[in-house]
């Protein structure tokens, strides 16, 4: 049996589809090579819905153009575009937004569709009354959700009497995975997945029926020679040199606290929260939209009709008209992220801050004068930014620490009342994803899992069958199991099985679920753990997330400022050891975080450093023990 390892004369390729970013590189680099959106945009076959003609990864800053796929991104030399019309929703006709991730559950999953759903856009050319969703009278009210591929086609109602309701087909998820990956080889790789190892970075609550499932793919798709699946949480740790610790993930849809012990996650500790960087730059596309409002009014600006602060594909065309949803709002989030990055439109406030939030009472009346912290930073000098029409806004500096007390929630309830909503929809999507006759305690979940069993065994079978017959269905000298005549069954894995046999999974993972903020998830995170692991849990905390790159002030956000860099590790360690320092006096906690230009990309940082071990090797599931096993090889071989 052929070994592979990583390093300079046998690199392995390592990858992430994460819900906001794909990452992929080689092992041994401090880097990854290609960095791209998840959200991607597609144009299906007019006459085949399940065949997709164009995809972009380009949909921000201008126009896709309509079904026929012209003129939609063209600029005149005025940077205008080249037609009116085609700056509506026309020109993004037929498009859809899609992400391989589920926006509830984190995964690279997606329920089955009902039987009543369009099968061709011609049979969709009016909105359907139990389909279509109405669209917000404001825009800045609108919250169109670009990893959900459920709502993707809310039209602004400029376009509302011309929208097409388009849903996503039953496993098309898994379609776009595999895009993603090859989008990753051929861009920045250049290399062929059947000749270079692949080591995957995937959800530490990743239940194992989709576990198998993406190594399936990756094997029958890619015929890959050897690949490897590796739990976030422990590259995180790997990445700070660290094999037990407790890792705080501040991803793009949400929070997840889990566990690491000796290089294994205690999934009986794992938690998680839907507030992460979409909910924060959703906060901030609001004010900024206040801002811009008032700044309107105050000097009597009469270029524009809206009142709120337009995205560069609407300031470049010539009417100012908006796209339909969920590309308006999706280029106004793009915005808001810009701002956050920059460090303009959120900062990490010290240890004491209180929001103005917690110091007015339910009737409105004040309760307590300001305290000292907050008045300090109320007079602080103004941030501004400037919006991509020119406007120049002034951001307070307590605006920017109240989007992030959002994790923290010291703003007086104000933050849980935005957790508890979203949690509450996120636990109503978990029991709305899976078919009814597949939850739990209906009689059907021994079924569900012996499906798995089933499905195996037929697999062997027919594998048996292929290598062992000449009947005339298998042709030249690769007739064997690894020849790609078994493509055509590779499928043994059908959707409706799988959903089926996640349905238990998913319905016990509603308890993982929790609206606590960050430093009481860490704390009710580590007591969930056995008592002699609890001790080291403690002790050692780790940060990473693109939702994590924060800063105090908004000049050190993309500077080499490494003490402001540390504003958020040093909050957490603070408002950690104060929940500690209740039964426990005098316990430490230590937060380990790389710096920010490496935090985002923490988990991959730490799959690149395994791939590169020499010692690494032997943990590949090769082809042929995928040939000889089947996909349950990866419970085995990837705990």
């Amino acid at each position: 049996m052929m070994a592979y390892s990583g390093g300079d004369e046998f690199p392995c390729v390592v990858g992430e589809v994460g819900s906001y970013c794909t990452k992929m590189g080689f092992a041994g680099e401090s880097y990854p090579r290609s960095y791209f959106r998840s959200t991607t945009a597609i144009l299906r076959d007019t006459k085949q819905r399940n065949k997709i003609t164009k995809r972009s990864h380009d949909f921000f800053t201008r126009p896709l153009g309509g079904v026929g796929g012209g003129g939609g991104g063209d600029l005149n030399d005025d940077n205008t575009h080249t037609s009116d019309s085609n700056v509506s929703g026309d020109a993004d006709k037929g498009w859809e937004v899609c992400n391989p991730v589920e926006s509830s559950t984190g995964l690279i999953y997606e329920g089955l569709s009902s039987s009543s759903r369009s099968t061709n856009l011609s049979s969709s050319s009016s909105p359907s009354p139990t389909t279509a969703q109405p669209s917000s009278p404001s825009p800045a009210s609108m919250n169109a959700n670009d990893d959900d591929d459920m709502n993707m086609s809310i039209d602004s109602p400029q376009q509302q009497s011309k929208s097409n309701t388009y849903e996503p087909l039953s496993g098309e998820c898994y379609t776009h995975f595999l895009n993603h990956l090859s989008h990753g080889y051929e861009t920045a790789l250049s290399t062929d997945p059947s000749t270079t190892p692949l080591l995957l970075v995937e959800r530490s609550y990743n239940p194992p029926p989709i576990r198998q499932k993406m190594v399936e793919q990756i094997f029958e798709e890619f015929n890959t020679p050897a690949t490897f699946l590796a739990r976030d949480a422990v590259c995180a740790c790997y990445a700070v040199g660290r094999t037990t610790g407790t890792v705080i993930d501040v991803g793009y849809n949400g929070t997840v606290v889990t566990p690491v012990y000796d290089g294994y996650v205690e999934t009986k500790g794992i938690l998680r929260s839907p507030i992460g960087s979409r909910v924060m730059d959703e906060h901030i596309m609001y004010y900024l939209d206040a801002l811009y409002k008032t700044k309107k009014a105050r000097m009597k600006l009469k270029n524009t009709n809206y009142d709120y602060y337009m995205p560069l594909y609407q300031i470049r065309s010539k009417n100012h008209l908006p796209r339909r949803e969920p590309f308006h709002t999706l280029a106004r989030l793009d915005v808001a992220r810009l701002c956050k990055e920059d460090g303009s439109g959120a900062g990490v406030a010290s240890t004491g801050y209180v929001s103005l939030h917690d110091l007015v009472s339910g009737d409105g009346d004040e309760k307590t004068e300001p305290n000292d912290m907050y008045q300090q930073y109320a007079i602080s000098p103004k941030t501004p930014y400037k919006l991509p029409d020119g406007t120049q806004v002034a951001i307070p500096q307590t605006k920017r620490f109240d989007v992030t007390e959002l994790l923290f929630g010291k703003d007086g309830g104000c933050s849980a009342q935005i957790r508890e909503e979203a949690v509450q929809k996120a636990r109503d999507t978990l029991s709305s994803i899976t078919p009814s006759d597949c939850e739990s305690g209906s009689g059907g979940g021994d079924d569900d899992l012996n499906a798995l069993a089933h499905l195996e065994e037929m697999r062997k079978r027919r594998r048996g069958i292929g290598g062992n017959s000449s009947g005339g269905k298998s042709s030249g000298s690769g007739s064997g199991p690894g020849s790609n005549n078994n493509k055509q069954q590779s499928a043994y894995f059908s959707h409706e099985k799988l959903v089926k046999a996640c349905a238990p999974y998913f319905q016990s993972s509603i308890g993982e679920l929790t609206s606590a903020s960050i430093p009481a998830m860490f704390c009710n995170s580590v007591y969930k753990c056995d008592r002699d692991q609890q001790a080291q849990l403690l002790g050692n905390a780790i940060l990473c997330g693109g939702g994590s790159c924060l800063s105090t002030s908004a000049s050190s956000a993309s500077s080499v400022d490494y003490k402001d860099g540390n504003a958020m590790p040093e909050r957490i360690r603070e408002e950690v050891e104060s929940i500690i320092h209740m039964h426990t006096p005098q316990w430490r906690v230590k937060v380990s975080s790389p710096g920010l230009t490496e935090r985002a990309v923490c988990s991959w940082l730490g799959a690149s450093i395994l791939g590169s071990l020499g010692s690494f090797h032997d943990m590949w599931i090769t082809k042929a023990e995928y040939e000889e096993y089947g996909p349950s090889i990866v419970s085995r071989k990837c705990p």
